[in-house]
């Protein structure tokens, strides 16, 4: 056969290379011995001593790539070296390792990747093979044994195979972090493997890798809007989608206007009016170009009371964005799994236990991943949307929502009972003394602030966002898990933060309504155990929150809306 693709995984098989394309080069560490890349192909001729050599000579302790691939057994050979010596690998997205690499990657004592720089694909004969059928099928075979009993050596999941199976010979599958994990290709404390920056296009000005991560974000909140989009009610939904979507979308691959785009979802809606789509953490690819590709893994439920069904599983997703237009161009997808038999959220609540875990965490331990807590929270606000409600009595269990809880939830399940003679403040008679226009000074976390360090990441990141209240201050809310949070106020001239005096047990589900031309705050809080709900006004002079007004404003339905909505 000339041309086999097989269902392997990994590598492009090159039985005729003779000539060693692999070179050795170093990267200076700021911290220590330098960095060893290994560029070009591999091929069957190439001498793993020499990167032995070249580690002997340099104490480098890390290994990087820039690889498309090639022959399967030169690049096992390179793993098992790394692996002999004791290395780590790392591999940023800016250089490639793919195909064959990708077993020498995994060689690693300790692997760190970041999302979409390990590829994987199914793996093909080279197009000069003279191999017959038959020893074709014999290759396969041994090879198919050789790869599995070497990724089983390296501590990785054999079946990484099976996911190759779906990706052509010709295409390319680039990694997320989550699947990395699963697999055991990502393995180890990140600790040992510093950030680094390899083979950075050194045409690529600071400016224009600035605007990449500005575009890169930006293509990511889109992400984020549709998903939280898609999670509301039909009508809330289907507005959402109007606005998202450009006039003509390639949707699943076929040129769409954005009217039958639009007559697809409603379609979907209608029979499925109660979903929750969740992103899982770290499965976010995006590359942006003149426009941005999104992709990921996404997992929903669904449900139609009416005809008493439930739908949950997981999906990829690709969306295409235009910065240009701030469109939606593209959209496409395919389903992973989905889950028989269902009667609950499964997928949805394991990610809000897993990622009110961390939170918990957060709150002792200020190296647990930030944002947590704010993730948490958006998820349990989807759980809330297909009518789950957190019990109280059990802070981790779930259940259906009662119907009192419903009008707080899904107006056309039940009408809310609006509070009636609700005090209203006007801002503009609590004028700021003036709006700052300097420099923010960010706090000194390992001084004089350095009671508030464990938000350190959340306070700077709000901050750097300049004064959003009082004319000088930026107030800052945290979550710390379902229906909690509290906030802290920075001052941007001094740089020093304070607490806000409402949020700590057993208060719950606090919101804050404030202006950055008033010292006035408006703030809605509840307490659970009475089943009563407030709201309350604050005069802020810098140091001291003044109550001006508390009133009790209904039962604890109504802080579940807005205070907008509860000052009509």
């Amino acid at each position: 056969m000339r041309s086999l693709i097989l269902g392997l995984a990994l590598v492009a098989l090159s039985v005729a290379g003779a000539r060693a394309d692999i070179s050795l080069s170093r990267i200076n560490s700021q911290n220590g011995p330098p960095i060893i890349l290994v560029e070009g192909t591999f091929a069957y001729s190439d001498d793993p001593a020499a990167l032995a050599r070249e580690v002997a000579a340099t104490g480098a302790r890390l290994i990087s790539f820039n690889s498309s691939g090639g022959n399967i057994v030169a690049a096992m050979a390179y793993g098992r070296m790394i692996r002999s010596l004791g290395l780590s690998t790392i591999q940023p997205r800016a250089t490639e390792c793919a195909s064959a690499c990708a077993l020498a990657f995994v060689g690693g004592v300790a692997r760190v990747a970041d999302p979409g720089a390990i590829g994987v694909h199914q793996s093909s004969f080279a197009p000069d093979s003279t191999l017959s059928g038959h020893e074709a099928v014999a290759a396969v075979q041994q090879l198919t044994a050789q790869i599995i009993a070497y990724l089983i050596e390296m501590g990785v999941d054999p079946a990484l195979l099976q996911l190759s199976l779906s990706i052509p010979a010709n295409d390319m599958r680039y990694l997320t972090s989550s699947e990395m994990a699963v697999y055991k290709i990502t393995y180890g404390p990140a600790a040992v493997v510093p950030s680094v920056s390899v083979a950075e296009n050194p045409a690529e000005t600071p400016s224009d890798r600035e605007t990449a991560k500005s575009l890169e974000g930006r293509a990511l909140s889109v992400m984020a809007k549709y998903h939280d989009a898609w999670s509301r009610s039909n009508n809330e939904a289907l507005a959402a989608m109007e606005e998202l979507y450009d006039g003509t979308v390639v949707f699943y691959g076929k040129p769409t206007s954005r009217e039958d785009v639009l007559a697809e979802k409603r379609k979907f809606a209608e029979r499925w009016p109660l979903r929750a789509y969740s992103v899982l953490q770290g499965s976010e690819l995006v590359e942006c170009t003149a426009q941005c590709t999104v992709s990921g893994v996404v997992e929903w439920f669904a449900e139609s009371p009416a005809r008493s069904r439930m739908s949950s599983g997981s999906a990829e997703f690709t969306l295409v964005w235009d910065p240009s237009s701030n469109k939606i161009v593209s959209e496409s997808g395919k389903v992973i799994a989905t889950d028989r038999g269902v009667s609950e959220p499964v997928r949805i609540l394991a990610q809000w236990r897993g990622q009110a875990a961390k939170c918990r965490d957060e709150l002792s331990n200020p190296a647990i991943t930030s944002g947590a807590c704010d993730r948490s929270g958006a998820i349990a606000s989807k759980l809330t949307m297909v009518h789950w409600c957190q019990d109280l009595s059990a802070a981790m269990r779930w259940r259906r929502c009662r119907s009192t809880e419903m009008a707080s939830i899904d107006p056309a399940v039940v009408e809310p009972v609006m509070p009636k003679g609700v005090l209203q403040l006007d801002p503009s008679a609590y004028p700021a003394a003036s709006k700052y226009s300097g420099k923010t000074k960010l706090p000194d976390f390992k001084g004089r602030d350095r009671d508030f360090n464990q938000f350190r990441t959340r306070i700077r990141e709000g901050m750097r966002e300049g004064p959003n209240f009082a004319g000088r201050y930026s107030l800052i809310q945290i979550g710390c898990g379902t229906g909690c949070s509290f906030a802290i106020v920075g001052d941007n001239k001094t740089g020093k933060p304070s607490r806000f005096p409402r949020g700590d047990d057993p208060i719950s589900m606090l919101t804050l309504k404030f202006r950055l031309d008033s010292r006035l705050l408006v703030a809605q809080w509840g307490l659970y155990d009475q089943n009563r709900c407030f709201m309350e006004y604050f005069d802020f002079d810098g140091t001291t929150w003044t109550t001006l007004k508390k009133q009790e404003i209904g039962t604890m339905d109504v802080c579940y809306k807005e205070i907008s909505d509860n000052l009509r």
